[in-house]
């Protein structure tokens, strides 16, 4: 087996550390890595050389951090604790070779590779955009725990640790040389010989002083990061908001913050100690297994073929044809600008096209708020956005998407005028939310061109897009579709055409369990209360509200046709917009709405001529009807064989609906819950409140032979 770092000697006594995992496409920091490592390092502690650069063999990228595989199947705390002690160690060798050390880093640098930097005295990294730095191991449940959470406060102080390490957010070059993460941000091309250059300048620090360190500048970063009440008030604040972001269900930011309260003024060993003894069983528990097979599954979802056969290759898709500049037809076309492609985006009237451009702009500068983008980019990215007004300038499209009002009459008229213009192999994409691809196909020339393409709101922020295959939509359209959305960097789940796929299919029963929970007496505020508590980012009044009250009357109306045994239309959605109420587009729906700010409206119990009110033992006892209606439809969704299996539906629930991550998803909630007392307690609810709690009979059946959604 060829080794992962080999030492490669340069002349004038410098030499190079350089990782280059052969059997992987990335360097990834697996027990081989770390073996490797150990072996290269008696070698530069046997002879060493006069400086020490770190970087990686494979062009474009560093170190894409440790073994998510390894982290996953792991299930003893002992062995952890073993492993994660013997990567410090490895670390911690780097740190104290007697030459001074740089790493050069050139792409991503996530996890590991991070902590494999910040063992170096100094960093210096390329300004390419590919170059992200940075610790998501909270994003997998877990915190840095090879000298990470503890050299980093170090390097850059303690509060801007703490945000780096809490949020798991990436840095480009630019931004973390301003952190003091990096020492320079420099050109691609020129990246080793800087390394050089500032190599020699760290040589020249006298021996003690040669490590990068924190140096507070002004009087308040002094006081929070170097004096007891400030350290203090930094942890006090810093655990005020893990609690508001995660409830308390995520154990690894508050995990991590306690080791910085125990040792961030002892030594780098005391923290190292305390790093390796908080993780291990992080690393074993329940959050983490279900953080890390979500990530896994949209690993997969990313690369994984959609088809059985492999050869069939997607079309390559350069110029697109957009109908509709609303905020979702916006939101589109400025992610497919984004990624290079020229979008035609066609509306009625001139007002709505200036609006959709303003959209676009808004999405821009947001983002470039958050991550500085070069105003030639900008530039470029608004120039390949052409507006019109006609259906003229299609005769170039690869790919033609219709983003207006969810109406088939409406949808199939702006196919039929679409088709004709476009060239013969042209794809054509629908963005419904709910109405049947097969429906919408029926008049096309070429059915077996279309497809669905559902994207969530905002789009420039959520990552799920719904594929929708229908009857006649052949492979290499599919296959098309999906290279696109990955393309667009979207998680893709491949969904058979179905009234409401999959996630709207799964909500509308817990949307309406909610109505049905607001007329046997229980306050909107509760409810909602008890669903954020369970970890769902907003409640289902405050959904609807966001999406607006007419816009999920029709949702409902199409599953309640489709669907009547289990959904019936509700009387409350209609009372609402018979009031004007739509929500927040129109500033009161369950809630009164003021720019961002949102609070309760007790007028809507009197608009719905609801008197008795009904106050629950607890928040949880509020839930629970509402996610045994996710669990039976999600469990009808696999058993109808509207997805390839339970794994995609608990991915775009995730990341369509936001369920909450630590809990695995809705079927992987239910195998926690014990699929013999959900169907127990399904079958109790049907006893009590009708037949839309029937469980159905993929649920009975598991149950019955001990199985699980996870085992078959």
């Amino acid at each position: 087996m060829m080794p992962v770092f080999r030492v490669e000697r340069r002349d004038g006594g410098l030499a190079h550390l350089v990782m280059d995992h052969a059997a992987r496409k990335l360097n990834v920091l697996d027990a081989d890595a770390i073996a490797s490592l150990e072996s290269t390092l008696s070698d530069l502690e046997g002879a060493p050389p006069r400086g020490l650069i770190v970087l990686s063999g494979k062009p474009g990228s560093f170190i894409a951090g440790a073994d998510i595989d390894a982290i996953g199947s792991i299930t003893d705390a002992d062995q952890v604790h073993t492993l994660v002690r013997r990567g410090q160690a490895a670390y911690q060798r780097l740190a104290s070779l007697p030459c001074p050390t740089v790493a050069a880093i050139d792409g991503v640098c996530l996890g590991g590779g991070t902590e494999l930097a910040l063992a170096c005295d100094s960093r210096i990294a390329s300004e390419e955009s590919r170059t992200q730095i940075g610790l998501p191991e909270t994003l997998l449940g877990i915190f840095p725990a090879w000298g990470g959470t503890t050299r980093l406060p170090r390097l850059i102080g303690l509060p801007a640790a703490l945000d780096l390490i809490l949020t798991g957010r990436s840095l480009d070059a630019r931004r973390a040389e301003k952190l003091g993460l990096i020492a320079r941000a420099v050109p691609a091309a020129w990246l080793v010989e800087s390394a050089e250059r500032h190599l020699a300048a760290v040589s020249q620090r006298p021996p003690r002083k040669r490590r990068d360190r924190y140096r507070p500048k002004g009087f308040m970063n002094w006081l929070l990061d170097t004096t007891a009440p400030g350290r203090a008030t930094v942890f006090s604040q810093a655990k005020k908001n893990v609690l508001a972001r995660t409830q308390g269900m995520y154990p690894a930011p508050l995990a991590a913050i306690g080791v910085l309260e125990r040792t961030y003024s002892r030594s780098v060993a005391e923290g190292l100690a305390a790093e390796a003894d908080a993780v291990a069983p992080l690393v074993v528990g329940d959050v983490c297994k279900n953080l890390v097979r979500i990530f896994r599954l949209s690993e997969d979802a990313k690369r994984s073929n959609v088809v059985a056969d492999p050869g069939v290759k997607p079309a390559r898709v350069e110029h697109m044809a957009l109908v509709g500049a609303g905020v979702m037809g916006a939101g589109i076309a400025e992610l497919a600008a984004r990624q290079g492609i020229t979008v035609r985006m066609r509306e009625i009237k001139p007002e709505a096209l200036q609006k959709g451009l303003q959209v676009i702009r808004g999405v821009i500068d947001e983002r470039n708020r958050k991550r500085r983008v070069a105003p030639r980019e900008v530039d470029a990215q608004m120039a390949r956005v052409l507006p019109t007004l006609d259906l003229t300038g299609m005769a170039h499209a690869d790919f033609a998407l219709e983003a207006v009002v969810e109406d088939l009459d409406v949808k199939r008229r702006v196919f039929a005028e679409l088709e004709v213009r476009v060239p013969g192999g042209t794809l054509l994409a629908s963005n419904t939310s709910s109405l049947s691809i097969n429906s919408l196909a029926a008049g096309l020339l070429h059915p077996d061109r279309f497809v669905g393409f559902h994207f969530f709101n905002p789009v420039h922020r959520m990552p799920l897009l719904e594929v929708v295959r229908g009857e006649r939509t052949s492979d290499a359209a599919l296959v098309t579709a999906v290279a696109l959305a990955r393309r667009l960097g979207k998680t893709p789940v491949v969904v058979r055409d179905s009234p409401g796929f999959v996630v709207n299919r799964v909500l509308m029963p817990y949307l309406r369990e909610a109505l049905y929970m607001l007329e046997d007496g229980y306050a909107v505020p509760d409810l909602d209360a008890a669903m954020r508590r369970f970890g769902m980012p907003m409640g289902p009044f405050e959904v609807v509200d966001e999406v607006g009250i007419d816009v999920a009357h029709k949702v409902a109306g199409v599953l309640a046709a489709a669907f009547p045994e289990r959904i019936q239309p509700s009387p409350v959605l209609e009372q609402l917009m018979a009031a004007g109420r739509f929500g927040k587009k129109s500033g009161r729906g369950f809630y009164r709405h003021q720019g961002k700010q949102r609070t309760p409206d007790r007028s809507v119990r009197a608009l719905l001529g609801l008197s008795h009110v009904r106050r629950p033992q607890s928040v949880d006892t509020l839930s629970e009807r509402m996610v045994l209606a996710m669990i039976n439809e999600a469990a009808r969704c696999v058993e109808e064989n509207i997805v390839a299996g339970p794994e995609q539906v608990d991915l775009a629930m995730i990341f369509g609906a936001g369920f909450p991550p630590y809990r695995g998803g809705v079927l992987r909630h239910a195998d926690t819950m014990g699929l013999p007392m959900i169907v127990d307690r399904l079958h109790a609810l049907r006893a009590e409140k009708g037949p839309r709690f029937e469980p159905c009979a993929l649920l009975v059946n598991k149950a019955a032979r001990g199985e699980t959604f996870a085992n078959g």
